[in-house]
C-alpha cells in the first residue's frame, strides 16, 4: 500500500483542483469498475462500496502514473513473492518497486486476495458486508494506511457517489457473473490478453477499463476492418502476433478475415500477406488459410485483387426504375447476401454479371425491385443451422444480434447444433 502521501496526493485528484486536466472523472471510473467490484464483493465477500473507494482514492480516479502506465488501483508494492511485472514510483523511499498488471480487474483481483489473505485484515470479515463503515474504520486499524483521515475519506466518498447501493444490488441477488456476454467465437491461445464486448458497451468503456486509448485499442484489433463492434466480439488489450500458434485455418461459412483474425490474434495484414491476399477481400468457405508461413501460391477463392472493383454502370439497370441495390459491407459474402434477399446465389450473379463469387466493400449489387424486397422483409426466416456455422456467423447474415436471436428461439447458451432450425424475424 501507498500511506499517506498516496492519499494526499488522490484527494487532490478527486476534488479536482481549478487547472488540472484528468482522462478520468469520478462517475466515468465507477461506471467503468463498479461490476469488477461487485463480482469481487460476490468472491471475496468485501463490500463493493470499500472497493471501489478505495480503488478511486488510491489511483486518483485511475489517473495515478500507477494506474495509468502499470495498472495498480491500490497502490500495492511488489513484497518478496511478487514475481510478475514491476514497475518503480517514489514513496517513503525514491523509486520503490510496486507490481503492475495486465489490466486493471487483475489489480481489483490481486487486492482482494492482498485482503482476503492476510491475517491483519481477518476481522474485517466478521463485520456485516454492507457495514462499510464499519470496513472503513477496521482498515485504518488495521493499519493499512497511515493517513488518520483515511477512514473519513473512505466514508465519505461512499456516501457522496452513492457507492452503498452496489451492495445493496449484490444483497439483492444481482449477479454481474450472469449478465456477462460470451464470447462469439473460440478463441485460439496466442497468450495475448483480451475481454469481450459487452451490451451497450463501446470501445471508449473498454479503453476507459483497461487505461488504454481508443486509438490504440483500435490499432490491436485492427479495427478498420470493423468498425461496429457488437456484443460478444473479441478485443486484444495488447498488440496481436505476426503468427498464430496453428499452422492453417480451414474457412467456414459466415467467417472473414477479421473474424478469424481475432480468432487467432494475428494481426490481419500477416494474415493477408501471408495468404498472397488484398486487404479487403474474403476468402469463400473452404479455403485453407496460412497462418504461420506465406504460402506456396494463392488460394484458389481468394483473389489478390479485387475483382469488379469499379461499382457497376447505373446504364445495366435502366429497364427497372425501381431496382433495389445492396452496398456490399465488410465481411459480407455472397452467400450471405443471397440468403438476406432469398436469391439463389447463381441469380445473382448472373444479373450482376459477375464472373466470380469474390466481393469487395462498396460493391453495388442489384438483387431485387422494391416490391420484392419489401414482401421479403415484412416475413419472418426459418434459418436451418449448416456445419461451421455460430450465432455469430447468423447473426451477421441477417443483420440482427446475437441476444434477438436467442430471445426469439428461447435459447439459455450460444450453443447450436447442425439441422437446428431458427427463428429470425426480420420485421
Amino acid at each position: 500500500m501507498r500511506p499517506g502521501t498516496l492519499i494526499l496526493s488522490c484527494l487532490i485528484g478527486l476534488v479536482s483542483l481549478p487547472g488540472m486536466a484528468q482522462s478520468l472523472t469520478v462517475k466515468e471510473y465507477i461506471d467503468s469498475f463498479k461490476n469488477i467490484s461487485m463480482r469481487e464483493m460476490i468472491d471475496y465477500k468485501i463490500p463493493a462500496s470499500i472497493t471501489l473507494a478505495q480503488g478511486l482514492l488510491e489511483s486518483g480516479s485511475g489517473n495515478s502514473r500507477l494506474a495509468k502506465t502499470g495498472n495498480n488501483h491500490f497502490g500495492i508494492k511488489c513484497k518478496k513473492d511478487w514475481t510478475g511485472c514491476t514497475i518503480l514510483e517514489d514513496d517513503d523511499a525514491l523509486q520503490e518497486c510496486f507490481r503492475c498488471y495486465e489490466n486493471a480487474e487483475e489489480s481489483y483481483k490481486d487486492h482482494s486476495k492482498f485482503l482476503k489473505e492476510n491475517k491483519r485484515y481477518a476481522a474485517l470479515f466478521e463485520l456485516d458486508i454492507t457495514d462499510y463503515k464499519g470496513w472503513a474504520n477496521g482498515l485504518l486499524q488495521a493499519g493499512y494506511a497511515t493517513n488518520r483521515k483515511y477512514a473519513d475519506l473512505l466514508i465519505s466518498t461512499i456516501e457522496r457517489n452513492k457507492l452503498a447501493s452496489f451492495d445493496t444490488m449484490v444483497i439483492n441477488g444481482y449477479n454481474p457473473y450472469e449478465q456477462r456476454m460470451p464470447a462469439n467465437i473460440e478463441i485460439v491461445d496466442n497468450r495475448i490478453p483480451s475481454t469481450v464486448v459487452q451490451p451497450n458497451q463501446t470501445i471508449e468503456h473498454i479503453a476507459t477499463a483497461n487505461n488504454k486509448t481508443e486509438k490504440r485499442l483500435a490499432r490491436y484489433n485492427d479495427l478498420e476492418h470493423h468498425r461496429h463492434i457488437e456484443p460478444g466480439d473479441v478485443i486484444y488489450l495488447r498488440p496481436k502476433k505476426r503468427k498464430a500458434s496453428v499452422s492453417t485455418h480451414r474457412v467456414q461459412e459466415g467467417e472473414n478475415m477479421w473474424l478469424i483474425s481475432q480468432k487467432y490474434a494475428i494481426r490481419i495484414s500477416s494474415l493477408y500477406k501471408k495468404n498472397l491476399m488484398e486487404e479487403g477481400t474474403e476468402p469463400l468457405p473452404g479455403t485453407t488459410l496460412q497462418l504461420q508461413h506465406k504460402a506456396g501460391s494463392r488460394p484458389d477463392t481468394g483473389r489478390s485483387i479485387p475483382f469488379n472493383r469499379e461499382p457497376i454502370s447505373e446504364a445495366a439497370f435502366q429497364d427497372t426504375a425501381n431496382t433495389l441495390f445492396h452496398v456490399v459491407a465488410g465481411g459480407e459474402t455472397l452467400y450471405g447476401i443471397s440468403k438476406l434477399y432469398r436469391m439463389d446465389m447463381e441469380q445473382i450473379v448472373k444479373i450482376n454479371g459477375l464472373k466470380s463469387n469474390q466481393l469487395y466493400v462498396g460493391q453495388k449489387l442489384r438483387v431485387k425491385n422494391q416490391a420484392e424486397a419489401k414482401a421479403v422483409t415484412v416475413q419472418n426466416v426459418r434459418h436451418t443451422v449448416q456445419a461451421g456455422e455460430t450465432l455469430y456467423s447468423i447473426s451477421r447474415l441477417y443483420k440482427v444480434t446475437v441476444p434477438e436471436i436467442k430471445s426469439w428461439n428461447s435459447l439459455d447458451d450460444n450453443g447450436i447444433s447442425v439441422g437446428q432450425v431458427l427463428e429470425i424475424k426480420k420485421q
